[in-house]
């Protein structure tokens, strides 16, 4: 009986080990530029957010992962032609022009952001 109390025990640590509480942290500017602020994301905010819009800007933001999808971003952010992708760790929203990125590594963040969250 003992042994069982203390694997429940040790399966109770892992889980607190796990879940650090950490906050999210994501690049926070809109520009055409570079984006270099950095900002910690609120809790109810779970993901970050990059949108390429025309003419070659850029929004960086903590974003809610339920509502990463075109027609609420575009409503937000009052764009109509944008390619957003949403992600789960920290600074992961860094201008894709900065990195070289193309549009489709765009389009690939949220399937590597659901991986990541199956992963976990």
């Amino acid at each position: 009986m003992r042994s069982k109390g203390g694997f429940i025990l040790h399966l109770l640590v892992l889980a607190v080990l796990c879940h650090s509480g950490h906050s999210l942290t994501c690049y926070n500017c809109a520009a055409s530029v570079a984006c270099n602020k950095t900002t910690v994301c609120s809790l109810n905010l779970d993901a970050c957010l990059l949108v390429k819009a025309e003419p070659n800007l850029f929004y960086h933001y903590c974003w809610k992962f339920d509502d990463c999808n075109y027609n609420f971003i575009s409503k937000t952010l009052g764009l109509r032609k944008l390619k957003y992708g949403c992600c789960q760790w920290d600074l992961c929203n860094r201008n894709a022009a900065a990195r070289g990125t193309s549009s489709t590594a765009l389009l690939l963040i949220p399937l590597l952001a659901a991986a990541w969250t199956l992963c976990l």
